[in-house]
């Protein structure tokens, strides 16, 4: 039994990721960009402990990319199509946590990558 609800568990997952690929633009943005910072990690041969701040980032912003989705599914699910002032901050708010996510994953890559670049464009 727990063996069937676990791989029951993860088809659930990988069914919620495969909509967000279908569906949504934004985590289709995210993924070009984190493939291009694995790509950046490998070509300039960075450190464990700095591959590990880009993989936890780039992580964290596609964690916070489907809770926002999420959320928002349910408040459209909850609410309807009728504009409510209220739903829209919810709305934003959620896109904000997003926004601080993507923003940490920036600077997280300006201070892994900025030093390794700066060598090549001197």
């Amino acid at each position: 039994m727990f063996k069937r609800n676990i791989i029951q568990s993860f088809k659930f997952a990988i069914e919620g990721i495969r909509f967000m690929f279908k569906s949504e633009r934004n985590i289709k943005i995210h993924s070009f960009v984190a493939l291009v910072a694995v790509i950046a990690s490998v070509i300039f041969q960075i450190s464990h402990i700095e591959f590990l701040f880009v993989f936890f980032s780039i992580a964290l912003v596609f964690i916070a990319e489907t809770a926002n989705t999420a959320f928002e599914l349910l408040l459209d699910f909850v609410h309807g199509d009728k504009f409510h002032p209220d739903v829209k901050l919810l709305k934003d708010i959620a896109a904000g946590g997003v926004f601080v996510a993507a923003l940490n994953a920036f600077m997280v890559g300006i201070i892994v990558f900025y030093p390794k670049l700066s060598v090549i464009f001197k």
